[in-house]
């Protein structure tokens, strides 16, 4: 029984098109950290060569962006090659060769806005070239040794490959899932039925950030400190003269407590998202409150429609819109107050409907989708127009996760609540956003680009609240 699983994989990788996952193991021992070594020389060759042609390019009067367009490239392929040590573990934050590459990637995105910067570029990226341009048998050695098949971070990842995808389970689980769902009404682990009517679909991390300890309670003390790193972020920005607002958008159940419990009139939840954000208002951050006004605005839910969608984590086109008002107003209270300084309303912006199907992500997240047991929810968006990124123009930097990215960039596009916010405003702005990744991931990304804070004077920064507690990599402080 216990060679079963496996036995099955080795004949189905046989007869099929797919790498030999079994053999996985062997391979990275004997093959793959040479392979890499080998790999890595000739992307340090090419990245080489695309920085040479970038300087002629330069010093001759080129653009310096175009210019840098193949040394960007070449150092993301570099990095590519370098970050994955096998198949299963990737390279610690930790190790020099993971800074040196990060330091790397900043400056070269820094230097159009930077042209001071040449040197230290130029120094860098051929200490890049120096470190990764030849064969180290010794670092391909030191990789089977600290990421190798008997570490348990290849262990672990190898084991989840081999459960998420061995011929077995992708054969009998969809099979069994239904089965418990028909038998049982359970949707699944990361999934929770709601109770109330119509029996909405709540995400559980959604569910046990309202149950479980305050971030910063004792009992989550080797949690990361979200209200410190909020603050650092804060003075990191102040010192490139941006001024930083925070808003904190609500999960589902702390809104809809009443569909989740099937009590009704259920009292809304003393959620830990709104204390925090409390005390961060306390503090002297700016800060916007949604909780308030999206609880009140439950009240016409019955002319005008929920504010959160039924099988899906995120709001509906109403609750974006409703969201985007409250920040243009924040945002409109702090120009008056002499805070930021964000230039003449400049664009006028028109609206259009448009309809949209949405499968909702829990109902994804159960499995239960491929037999349609959860149906598709349309929506009708409010396409703003003409919207788009405008890093150059804009004096407004938008960070945000999925609630930034829904009807943004997925359909009916621009008509998130980042383009109602630009309208409501009359102004160009522009966003990074990371799915699931507002607490760290954001910032890494803006780390990486910090050249886009040039001739911004506000930072608008959106994370769902679960992120206090579940944020992808937690609360790290990032150097700019």
């Amino acid at each position: 029984m216990l060679l079963l699983p496996f036995s099955a994989q080795t004949i189905a990788d046989l007869r099929g098109e797919k790498r030999f996952v079994s053999l996985d193991i062997f391979k990275d021992v004997v093959y793959t950290p040479f392979k890499r070594e080998s790999k890595m020389a000739e992307s340090a060759a090419k990245l080489n060569e695309a920085w040479f042609a970038a300087r002629e390019s330069m010093a001759g009067g080129g653009e310096v962006g175009e210019a840098l367009e193949p040394v960007v490239g070449a150092l993301s392929d570099l990095e590519a090659v370098v970050l994955s040590v096998n198949s299963y573990a990737e390279l610690d934050s930790a190790e020099s060769d993971y800074k040196l590459l990060k330091l790397a990637d900043t400056l070269v995105a820094a230097l159009e806005d930077e042209p001071e910067s040449f040197k230290t570029v130029d120094s860098t990226l051929k200490a890049v070239v120096a470190e990764f341009g030849h064969f180290s048998l010794w670092r391909a050695l030191c990789g089977i040794k600290h990421y190798g098949v008997w570490t348990s971070r290849y262990l672990r990842a190898f084991e989840k490959k081999v459960e998420d995808e061995n011929v077995l389970v992708l054969k009998f689980r969809p099979q069994y899932q239904l089965a418990v769902w028909n038998v049982f009404n359970e949707p699944g682990e990361k999934v929770v039925l709601g109770a109330g009517e119509g029996r909405w679909l709540f995400y559980r991390q959604d569910v046990e950030f309202l149950v479980q300890p305050s971030p910063l309670d004792v009992r989550s003390a080797k949690l990361d400190n979200p209200i410190q790193a909020i603050l650092k972020f804060r003075e990191q920005l102040k010192k490139k003269g941006v001024e930083l607002l925070v808003v904190i958008t609500p999960g589902k159940p702390s809104i809809y407590p009443e569909r989740l419990t099937g009590a009704s009139g259920e009292k809304p939840i003393a959620s830990h998202g709104k204390a925090i954000l409390d005390s961060l208002t306390k503090l002297g951050l700016n800060t916007v409150d949604l909780y308030t006004p999206l609880l009140a605005a439950k009240a016409n839910d019955a002319n005008l429609g929920e504010l959160y969608l039924n099988d899906d984590t995120h709001w509906t086109p109403r609750g974006a819109e409703l969201a985007a008002g409250e920040i243009a107003k924040k945002v409109n209270s702090m120009v008056n107050a002499g805070l930021i300084d964000i230039g003449e309303p400049s664009v006028d912006y028109e609206v259009t409907d448009s309809l949209a199907d949405r499968m909702g992500d829990i109902g994804e997240m159960s499995g239960l989708n491929k037999f349609n047991v959860f149906k598709v929810q349309q929506v009708t968006g409010h396409v703003v127009s003409p919207f788009k990124d405008d890093f150059r123009k804009s004096k407004i930097l938008i960070l945000g996760d999925s609630f930034s990215r829904i009807y943004q960039t997925d359909a009916p596009v621009n008509a998130g609540w980042i383009a109602h916010f630009a309208r409501n405003i009359s102004r160009p702005v522009s966003s990074i956003v990371s799915d699931g990744g507002a607490s760290t991931l954001v910032r890494e990304k803006l780390a990486r680009k910090a050249g886009v804070l040039k001739g911004k004077k506000l930072l608008i920064w959106e994370f769902v609240e679960r992120d206090l507690r579940f944020g992808a990599e937690g609360w790290k402080t990032i150097e700019f």
